[in-house]
C-alpha cells in the first residue's frame, strides 16, 4: 500500500470515531425516553465506527506526514464516511421500531432517505426526508439535532480539538474550508471555538426556554439554531411557536452566522466594539436590514401586511443559512423567492457555522469591482496596461484574494446551474425551474429552506444530486474537485515522472 493511502487511512480512522462516540452519548437519551428499541441501533453505529477506526489508526499510526492534497482528500472522505455511519441509527431504528410506527419513520427504511438525512444533518443544511418530525422517536429527534450541532462547527474541527493535536492540524483545518486562527496555536483555536460554541448553545437554550417553549423543544432548537441548521422537532418547524420564540430564534441564528473570531474578541477579550468595528459584521447587519425591508415590502405588496414579519424571518433564515421555515413555498411571491435565493447564495460570515459563498468573498468581489470601475473611470488609457506589482506585497495579496474569491464564485455558480439542470431532469416534468433553482441554492448554501421538492417521493437521482451539492457546499467545492482529479487515471509517462520525483 502506498504511503499516500496509509496517511489518509490513519487520519480517516481517527475521524470515524466521531459518529461512534456520538452514538454512545445518545444511548442515555433512548433510556430516558423509554425507547429501548433504539439502543441496539445506536450501539451498532458505535461498534461499526469505533472498531474499524481503532484498527485503521493503530495499523497506520506510523504513516508519513500529511500534505495539502492528503488533507483535502481526507476531508471529503471523512465527510462521506461519517455521513454513511450517521445513517445507521436512522435506518436501523426504522427497522427496529414497533409495528405501529408512522410512515415518517418507515421512510428511513430506504437507504437513500437515511443517507440524505444524515448528510443534511452533518452538513447543517436542513433539507429533510422527515414529513412529520413529531412522529419520530425522541431518540431520533435528538440524533437529527445532534448531527446538526456537531456539523455546525465541523467534524474535522472536532477531530482536531479532541483527537489530533499534531503537525498535520493546519492542513486539515484548511481542508474543511476554515481559515481564521483566533489564538496563537491552532489546537488552542479549535478548542476555544468549541468552548465558545458550548457557551452560545447554553445561552440559546436559556433564551428559548424563557421565551416560553418546553425544555425538550428549547434544547433541540437551540442546537440546530446556533448551528444554523434548520432541523425541527415539530411538524410546523419554528412556525408552531409564537412571536417571542421566533424573535429569539432570529437572534440565535444571527449569532450563529457571526464568526467565532468576533465572538472571541467580544466574550473573551472583552472588546465591546468588536461588532461595530468589524467590516463583515457591519455588512451582515446592513444586508439583514436592507433585505428584510425589501422582502417585507414585497410581502405587503403581494399578500398584505399580515405576511410582513413572517417574510422578514425567512430572510434572516436564508441569509444566515439557518433554514427554519414557517410557511410554504407557494406563500411567497416570485420576487420574494428570488430575494431568498440571493440570501442563500450570499450566506453568513467566514469562520461561523453559516454556509453560502460567505460575506468575506462578497466584500472582496465588491471592492475589486469598485476598484476596477474607479480605475477605468479615472484612467481609461490604462485599461489594457498590466502593471508589474514588483515588491508591492499588499497589492499582490489583494490580487490573490480577488482571484481566489472570483474562482470560487465561478465554481459555485457553475455547480448551482449544473445541480438545477439535474434536478429538473430527475424530478419530472411537473417541477418548475423556479422550484429546482430554489432547492439547488438551498443545498449548495447548506440552508434548508425548501420549495417542497426534497422529500421521500423525490426520485433517487434527485436525492443524489442534492446530497452531492450539500457536500460540495460544506467543503466549498475545491476539495471535491481535488479528490475527483486524484481518482482520474493518469497517463503512464506522467505517472512515471511523478514516481521519479517522489524518489
Amino acid at each position: 500500500m502506498s504511503e499516500y493511502a496509509r496517511t489518509i487511512l490513519r487520519d480517516l480512522g481517527v475521524a470515524i470515531h466521531i459518529p461512534g462516540l456520538m452514538a454512545l452519548v445518545s444511548i442515555p437519551v433512548c433510556l430516558l425516553a423509554d425507547e429501548t428499541f433504539m439502543v441496539a441501533p445506536f450501539a451498532a453505529c458505535a461498534v461499526v465506527a469505533i472498531v474499524p477506526g481503532q484498527v485503521m489508526f493503530r495499523t497506520f499510526r506510523n504513516a508519513g506526514a500529511m500534505q495539502v492534497r492528503h488533507a483535502m482528500d481526507m476531508a471529503i472522505l471523512a465527510w462521506v464516511t461519517i455521513s454513511l455511519l450517521g445513517m445507521i441509527p436512522l435506518m436501523a431504528g426504522a427497522w427496529a421500531a414497533p409495528q405501529e410506527m408512522s410512515a415518517t419513520l418507515e421512510a428511513f427504511r430506504q437507504p437513500w432517505n437515511a443517507l440524505f438525512e444524515s448528510v443534511s444533518g452533518f452538513t447543517s443544511t436542513g433539507l429533510t426526508m422527515t414529513a412529520h418530525p413529531e412522529d419520530l422517536p425522541h431518540a431520533l429527534q435528538w440524533w437529527r439535532s445532534f448531527m446538526q450541532w456537531i456539523g455546525g462547527v465541523g467534524v474535522i474541527v472536532l477531530m482536531l480539538a479532541v483527537f489530533h493535536p499534531s503537525g498535520d492540524a493546519h492542513r486539515l483545518y484548511l481542508a474543511e474550508a476554515r481559515e481564521q486562527q483566533i489564538t496563537a496555536s491552532l489546537v488552542e483555536t479549535v478548542r476555544t471555538m468549541w468552548w465558545l460554541y458550548l457557551v452560545l448553545t447554553v445561552a440559546a437554550l436559556a433564551a428559548l426556554r424563557l421565551a416560553g417553549i418546553s425544555w425538550w423543544h428549547a434544547l433541540n432548537y437551540a442546537m440546530t439554531g446556533i448551528a444554523t441548521g434548520g432541523f425541527g422537532v415539530t411538524d410546523g418547524n419554528i412556525g408552531d411557536f409564537g412571536l417571542a420564540p421566533r424573535l429569539v430564534m432570529s437572534a440565535i441564528v444571527i449569532v450563529g452566522a457571526i464568526s467565532f473570531a468576533v465572538h472571541y474578541r467580544l466574550l473573551v477579550q472583552r472588546r465591546l466594539r468588536a461588532f461595530s468595528r468589524d467590516r463583515e459584521v457591519r455588512l451582515l447587519m446592513a444586508l439583514l436590514v436592507i433585505g428584510g425591508a425589501a422582502i417585507t415590502l414585497e410581502a405587503w405588496w403581494a399578500n398584505g401586511p399580515q405576511h410582513g414579519l413572517d417574510s422578514a424571518f425567512h430572510w434572516v433564515s436564508a441569509l444566515c443559512t439557518a433554514g427554519f421555515q414557517s410557511s410554504t413555498f407557494e406563500a411567497w411571491s416570485p420576487t420574494a423567492r428570488l430575494i431568498l435565493i440571493a440570501g442563500m447564495v450570499i450566506g453568513g460570515m467566514a469562520g461561523s457555522t453559516a454556509g453560502g459563498l460567505k460575506l468575506s468573498r462578497l466584500r472582496i468581489l465588491g471592492e475589486g469591482i469598485a476598484r476596477r470601475i474607479g480605475h477605468v473611470a479615472t484612467q481609461p488609457w490604462r485599461l489594457t496596461e498590466h502593471r508589474n506589482l514588483g515588491d508591492d506585497h499588499e497589492a499582490v495579496r489583494h490580487r490573490r484574494l480577488l482571484e481566489a474569491a472570483s474562482l470560487l464564485a465561478l465554481l459555485w455558480v457553475t455547480s448551482l446551474v449544473a445541480g438545477t439542470i439535474v434536478l429538473l431532469h430527475a424530478a419530472g416534468p411537473n417541477v418548475s425551474l423556479e422550484m429546482a433553482l430554489f432547492e439547488a441554492a438551498s443545498a449548495m448554501g447548506n440552508v434548508g429552506l425548501s420549495s417542497g421538492l426534497a422529500g421521500p417521493d423525490l426520485p433517487w437521482p434527485g436525492k443524489a444530486a442534492l446530497i452531492v451539492m450539500m457536500w460540495m457546499g460544506r467543503l466549498e467545492i475545491i476539495p471535491v474537485l481535488v479528490l475527483a482529479a486524484s481518482l482520474r487515471p493518469r497517463p503512464v509517462a506522467h505517472k512515471a515522472r511523478h514516481d521519479a520525483n517522489r524518489r
